[in-house]
């Protein structure tokens, strides 16, 4: 059970980055991989996987080899925490409103997991603090919601496609031209790392314009 202080106000805005991270089919292995090279930071990470309705996630016990990030399950009202990985319980969808998690009911159809939470995050107090990752996958989930993100102010990642199971999601997203980056899983982390630490992001978007 989450820890974290409930809050209502809607100008409370958490010290923290919140990096959205979506996925499909082939996304665990890309997902493992970043976390093995994902250091504790001032961050908070969301995974958004698109798994059948009533799947209880076991990314508690596969993820606990591969981080020192806590990992909880997220619940009703409570406050996103830092240096946390964070998932969807069976039948619902995540969401953040007033930096806390909002669960929304799924239905039976199409997953809309990763558009609905970074759709959120774009316009949380937080957006100017969002990341938004995507990992291998197919559809086109999260392509909506990487916009948005961008559009906010945030940073959006993508796999690299030669490192991808299935490619329709991460191609879906560069062909939007949204991608800031696109990279290996394993070196997204020392990007993010450079984003969140304010004094290394010029350097960081300088050397991105001399490639």
């Amino acid at each position: 059970m989450l820890t974290g202080r409930k809050k209502t106000k809607s100008f409370f805005m958490l010290h923290q980055y919140i990096i959205a991270i979506g996925g499909s089919a082939g996304s665990l292995m890309p997902l493992c991989r970043f976390f093995d090279y994902t250091l504790l930071n001032n961050a908070s990470y969301i995974i958004l996987r698109h798994m059948p309705i009533n799947y209880q996630s076991k990314l508690n016990e596969i993820l606990q080899s591969h981080s020192e990030l806590g990992i909880q399950q997220a619940t009703q009202g409570a406050c996103i925490e830092n240096n946390m990985i964070y998932y969807a319980p069976p039948f619902h969808h995540l969401e953040i409103k007033d930096s806390t998690f909002q669960l929304i009911k799924r239905i039976d159809g199409a997953n809309q997991e990763i558009d609905m939470f970074m759709g959120s995050l774009a316009l949380n107090e937080n957006k100017r603090r969002s990341i938004a990752v995507i990992l291998s996958g197919e559809g086109r989930d999260g392509v909506k919601g990487t916009a948005a993100i961008k559009k906010a102010g945030g940073l959006v990642i993508v796999q690299a496609p030669e490192s991808c199971e299935h490619t329709g999601l991460p191609l879906a997203v560069i062909d939007s031209g949204n991608a800031d980056f696109v990279l290996l899983p394993q070196d997204m982390p020392v990007i993010i790392h450079a984003y969140v630490n304010h004094n290394e992001r010029k350097e960081l978007y300088r050397n991105k314009l001399q490639e």
